[in-house]
């Protein structure tokens, strides 16, 4: 029966079977070795066609597979060698591998599983296998996935970056809009990246033209090519990153009252309070951001601009977005604090893409929720030292992939 059970978890059917099972107690390991029957035709790998055997491969090789009873398995296994009339000499593969690799594939399917949920460092120790060859298996399956997608019926991307190393280091991710999955993850965040997205998206059922919303910040090379690569995409600023030029310009504010007033401490342990939107703000809250804009005027007139913006986007027409969009860019013009007046600026800039987030209605929040995602993954020390390390770790846990790697746990009526 184990030798049934061994079989089974290697896929193996006449004529391959389990020669011998053999456990070494010095290593504390198990190892199955696997043979085929002499005599057995075996149809050429390459063309399909009918051959003739042609001997084995000199060595025996080993693969590891997943554990027994705790302890760690390996299978061994020397391939018979085909002669094809069409395709010559031709080594055959055996049904548990995966070419060009030392693992089996249930091993992979356990590896996947464990890597998907758990830092790289524990999941090593876990498999008892070193880092970079479980990062191998698995950049082969997450590539093969992706190169799988069909992106046919993509038609609103939102455009997100993300660090990957310290000094600078950026990567940028487009996401599906519509079922919040990520589709690319390009190194860089230029023009460039754009474009050889643009590419796959062609190869891979979708089409430029389809693309009807894109959604980014105010990025110099975003913008410009979304609007060569996806020419009937309406181009979207998304309302997060309009709120932080906002944002920024109410620190400015704050900071050069900061050093005019008295109780400067006071002003600086109250920044964040200035920050909190007017919907999330406790009674405790409000009570003292209304004493504190008393005693701080222009931080606190700032700040009022600021829940100004957070009422624009609160338009429920276009119409009512563009006069909500000129009433708050007049107050800021009026506002007699200097960098509101060049927050104003940049607005009136980007007015048309501010204002075309109320024909579509999407942000890119949902890069905001993948983004903390990935840094939480980032701060859990996964070990992704290269850059396809990192991008496969990026499609594991937010692209929904439909990865083909062999499933090692089957449904069971045991409880």
């Amino acid at each position: 029966m184990m030798t049934k059970i061994m079989a089974g978890s290697l896929g193996l059917e006449e004529p391959w079977y389990i020669s011998g099972v053999e456990f070494d107690e010095k290593e504390l390991a198990l190892h199955i070795y696997v043979g085929i029957r002499k005599g057995t035709e075996i149809a050429c790998p390459v063309c399909g066609g009918q051959t003739k055997r042609n001997g084995y491969e000199p060595r025996e090789r080993v693969w590891r597979h997943g554990d027994v009873m705790f302890y760690p398995c390996l299978v061994h296994c020397r391939r018979p060698k085909v002669l094809c009339p069409n395709c010559g000499s031709v080594q055959t593969s055996a049904p548990f591998e995966r070419k060009n690799s030392r693992f089996t594939l249930l091993f992979e399917g356990y590896a996947m599983l464990i890597l998907a949920d758990m830092p790289i460092a524990k999941a090593a120790a876990l498999l008892r296998y070193d880092e970079k060859s479980l990062v191998k298996i698995m950049r082969y399956w997450v590539g093969k996935a992706v190169e799988g997608m069909n992106l046919r019926d993509v038609a609103m991307l939102a455009i997100d970056e993300t660090s990957f190393k310290r000094g600078h280091k950026y990567v940028t991710l487009i996401i599906d809009a519509a079922k919040q999955r990520v589709l690319d993850v390009e190194e860089g965040r230029d023009e460039e990246t754009l474009k050889l997205f643009a590419g796959k998206l062609s190869a891979r059922g979708g089409s430029p033209e389809k693309i009807t919303a894109v959604t980014s910040d105010m990025s110099k090379s975003f913008l410009p090519a979304i609007a060569k690569y996806f020419p009937n995409a309406e181009n979207i600023i998304d309302k997060f990153h309009v709120k932080k030029v906002l944002i920024d310009a109410l620190d400015e504010v704050r900071k050069a009252e900061q050093k005019s007033v008295a109780d400067k401490k006071g002003l600086f342990r109250g920044r964040r309070l200035f920050m909190i939107p007017k919907a999330k703000l406790t009674e405790e809250q409000s009570a003292a951001l209304a004493e504190m804009s008393k005693r701080y005027p222009r931080t606190g007139r700032a700040c009022r601009i600021v829940a100004g913006l957070d009422d624009f986007y609160a338009s429920r027409t276009v119409d009512e977005a563009e006069k909500g969009f000129d009433s708050l860019y007049s107050w800021m013009r009026r506002c007699r604090l200097q960098p509101m007046k060049e927050a104003a600026e940049t607005l009136m800039r980007h007015k048309d893409k501010i204002l075309a987030y109320f024909k579509n209605r999407i942000t890119n929040a949902i890069c905001e929720g993948i983004s903390s995602m990935i840094q939480a993954a980032k701060r859990k020390a996964r070990g992704f030292h290269s850059f396809d390390g990192y991008a496969s770790m990026i499609y594991l846990i937010a692209g929904k992939l439909q990865l083909a790697v062999p499933k090692p746990f089957r449904k069971s009526s045991v409880h």
